[in-house]
């Protein structure tokens, strides 16, 4: 006999076999406290999923959070007073809360490795400031601070350095504001490049460096 509201979670995150599942359904069908406890906790996933990814939960993970859950929010025998077995649906529902924001959280990272943010500090040449690469799976952005205006006529252009071959241009041009910062994204497949440099050019940009570089941020 499945006892009051102890699978209403599980039931609710589709956890349970098909026995238990058959069970608690006749359960279900008969019991005045589980159909609440089972919508409260309905709407509760289904808030929670629009916010993460949908990957299935391995089996063996839902049923070890599942599991705690169960204990979690099983009372005290000595606790059970009036209908034996009913429970507060507050401490389940704060358990199952806990369980779903675990499983999605587990489930979002492995599901999205790549999508750690690297950051790389850059070097600031013959000036104050500072600068960093935040990469991204496939983006790649470039962070500056406190940075000298470039001169007067000029502007910042971006470059790419492959080992053996000679910067290549990129279509990343920028100023800095009265404070010095700027955030520009970096153009272009960064997996075979060795260093991230910034020179200061003529407006329009050029396709050779013709100053010195002021950042350069090695990636390799």
């Amino acid at each position: 006999m499945t006892e009051c509201g102890t699978d209403v979670a599980a039931y609710a995150l589709g956890a349970l076999n098909d026995a238990e599942r058959r069970s608690f359904e006749r359960h279900l069908a008969t019991c005045a406290v589980c159909p609440d406890e089972l919508a409260v906790f309905e709407q509760v996933i289904d808030a929670l999923a629009q916010d993460v990814p949908d990957q299935p939960a391995p089996a063996d993970l839902r049923r070890r959070v599942l599991d705690d859950v169960r204990l979690d929010a099983a009372p005290p025998i000595h606790a059970m007073t009036g209908r034996s077995g009913f429970r507060r649906p507050a401490l389940a529902l704060c358990a199952l809360l806990v369980a779903v924001v675990a499983v999605a959280a587990i489930l979002q990272s492995r599901s999205s490795p790549g999508q750690r943010t690297r950051v790389i500090q850059a070097r600031v040449i013959g000036g104050s400031g500072s600068a960093e690469i935040r990469r991204t799976a496939g983006h790649a952005e470039l962070i500056v601070h406190h940075l000298s205006p470039p001169p007067s006529g000029e502007i910042y252009e971006v470059w790419l350095n492959r080992a053996g071959r000679p910067p290549q241009p990129t279509r990343a041009l920028f100023n800095v504001t009265g404070a010095g910062d700027a955030a520009v994204d970096v153009p272009g497949d960064l997996r075979h490049i060795g260093q991230v440099m910034v020179t200061p050019e003529p407006a329009g940009g050029t396709q050779v460096p013709t100053h010195p570089a002021v950042i350069t941020a090695q990636l390799t």
